[in-house]
């Protein structure tokens, strides 16, 4: 393609290539996660509280350094994405970092995204859970109806639904 003026192509090559770097970066840019959110104490006793969800939810403890947490995340997300009635709720639990946001991004964990505030931490972590003693993974399931239990270590698929009543109802009758 030459336009009349030009030269060469060479400066239509420059506008088009400036054209698809902002494209993708607008793309990016959309597609950028939800922004993490500090907690403090009384956020921390919210989000331990089973009355606060009134759906089927899962609350994941991780932090960057965990790469089990990292592994779990994503197979709750698959969950998520496959049933509209789970919720999926991240809390880094170490102070906010930018690198929070660019590893949930990266790896396509969806759902509201919290990290530590300026507290301590401890006090946090009791809030969240009393029984927690700091290992990760740690992930709080909510059934929606008032029901809460909280794990350590990587669940399966079948674990997560049972644990936040989205269990098939065979599964179920097998497992008594």
């Amino acid at each position: 393609m030459r336009l009349e003026g030009c030269r060469s192509g060479r400066g239509v090559r420059v506008l088009l290539n400036g054209i698809a770097l902002l494209s993708l970066v607008w793309a990016c840019a959309v597609q950028a996660g939800e922004p993490i959110t500090e907690i403090n104490r009384a956020d921390a006793r919210r989000l331990g509280d089973p009355a606060s969800y009134k759906l089927p939810t899962v609350v994941a403890l991780w932090s960057l350094t965990c790469t089990h947490c990292k592994k779990h995340m994503q197979q709750v997300a698959e969950l998520v994405r496959a049933d509209d009635r789970l919720r999926l709720l991240t809390i880094a639990v170490e102070p906010l970092e930018p690198q929070h946001a660019q590893t949930l991004d990266r790896l396509g964990i969806p759902g509201e995204r919290l990290a530590y505030g300026d507290e301590v931490a401890e006090a946090l972590a009791h809030g969240l859970d009393p029984q927690w003693r700091g290992e990760l993974p740690r992930t709080l399931y909510f059934d929606g109806r008032g029901g809460k239990q909280a794990r350590s270590g990587v669940a399966n698929a079948a674990t997560v639904l049972e644990l936040v009543g989205l269990a098939p109802k065979e599964a179920k009758e097998v497992q008594r």
